[in-house]
């Protein structure tokens, strides 16, 4: 088992080497790096279990969002985050899913620690009525630009 001060060393070396091979650029590299690294301590895997790409459907917003695939070690299961600004490291990760609606890839839960995530794997999305959206879901959902243009969430 490798100690706290190992690990430390270990991401902050990753995020170096990362942001300056970053095809990229240095700049978007380290983006992608940060966010690689608070994933998978939020999670508690290793950085090998987290790939980081751009999210090119959610470009509205200045920065650039990033989509975060993290791999279950045990399971091989994939969980899809966005990470909506990645600049600010104390936003909660997005963890998306299919809309009940559309079935398109939207924000299901707001993910900031690992409790979050088993919330939602335990109780699902919430049944979409005619009301208001239950705010079991993020703040996002109803206006996120990954719904699809048929459904009736996403940006209009």
């Amino acid at each position: 088992m490798t100690s706290i001060a190992e690990q430390a060393q270990a991401a902050s070396a990753f995020i170096q080497q990362t942001a300056a091979a970053s095809e990229y650029g240095p700049h978007r590299g380290l983006d992608h790096a940060r966010t690689a690294v608070r994933l998978a301590s939020t999670l508690g895997l290793s950085l090998q279990h987290i790939t980081i790409t751009p999210d090119s459907k959610r470009r509205a917003t200045p920065g650039e969002p990033l989509l975060a695939i993290a791999t279950c070690p045990t399971t091989r299961t994939q969980y899809t985050f966005l990470a909506r600004y990645p600049l600010y490291e104390d936003e909660a990760f997005e963890l998306l899913g299919p809309c009940p609606v559309c079935a398109a890839p939207v924000p299901l839960a707001a993910v900031r620690h690992l409790a979050d995530l088993g919330t939602h794997l335990a109780t699902g999305p919430a049944l979409l009525g005619n009301g208001p959206t239950p705010t079991t879901y993020p703040d996002t959902f109803d206006t996120d630009e990954g719904h699809a243009p048929t459904c009736r969430y996403g940006a209009a």
